[in-house]
C-alpha cells in the first residue's frame, strides 16, 4: 500500500548529473517494488495506491498488468499527479536525486479507497513509510492496519 511512480534513471553513468544526457524509464516506489516481486515469485499479489489522470498513471499500470498484478484497487485521483523520481548514477557513492512529490495521487489515498481492496482476505499488509507523512493516506494507512 503506498507509494508508485515512475522512476528515471541517468544512462550516462558516472556523468555528473548536468551532464547526463539520457535517462531509462522504470517504475518506483518500496510497495509497488515488493508486489511485482512478490508476483514474481509465483505469489498472488495486488497493489493499493493511486495514480492521477495522467500518461505516467498510465505507464504503471500498464507495467502492473504486465506482470499480473491486481490492479482494480488503483485509483484514478484526479487533479493529482502520479509521482516521479529522476536519478543520476555516480558510483561509487553518489545518486543525486530528485523527488516530485507535490500534490501526488498516491498520498490522496483514503478510507474508502482502503474499504474497496480487500484488505481483510490479505495474509499480508506493507505500506510505505510515506503513507503516514500526510491526511488522508496517514489516516487510511492506519485503518488498513487495524483491519489487516
Amino acid at each position: 500500500m503506498g507509494r508508485s511512480g515512475i522512476d528515471l534513471y541517468s544512462n550516462d553513468v558516472g556523468a555528473p548529473f548536468p551532464e547526463i544526457t539520457s535517462f531509462a524509464a522504470y517504475v518506483g516506489g518500496s510497495p509497488l517494488n515488493i508486489s511485482v516481486s512478490a508476483r514474481r515469485l509465483g505469489l498472488k499479489t495486488a497493489l493499493l495506491t493511486a495514480v492521477g489522470a495522467d500518461p505516467v498513471g498510465d505507464f504503471i499500470l500498464h507495467f502492473l498488468n504486465n506482470e499480473g498484478i491486481e490492479t482494480r484497487y488503483i485509483p484514478r485521483k484526479p487533479g493529482r499527479r502520479t509521482s516521479a523520481v529522476i536519478l543520476g548514477i555516480e558510483p561509487p557513492d553518489k545518486f543525486p536525486l530528485v523527488y516530485y512529490r507535490e500534490n501526488c495521487a498516491d498520498i490522496a489515498l483514503t478510507i474508502d479507497d482502503v474499504l474497496a481492496a480487500p484488505v481483510t482476505r490479505a495474509r499480508v499488509l506493507q505500506f510505505a513509510g510515506t503513507n503516514l507523512s500526510l491526511e488522508p493516506s496517514r489516516s487510511a494507512t492506519q485503518f488498513a492496519a487495524e483491519l489487516a
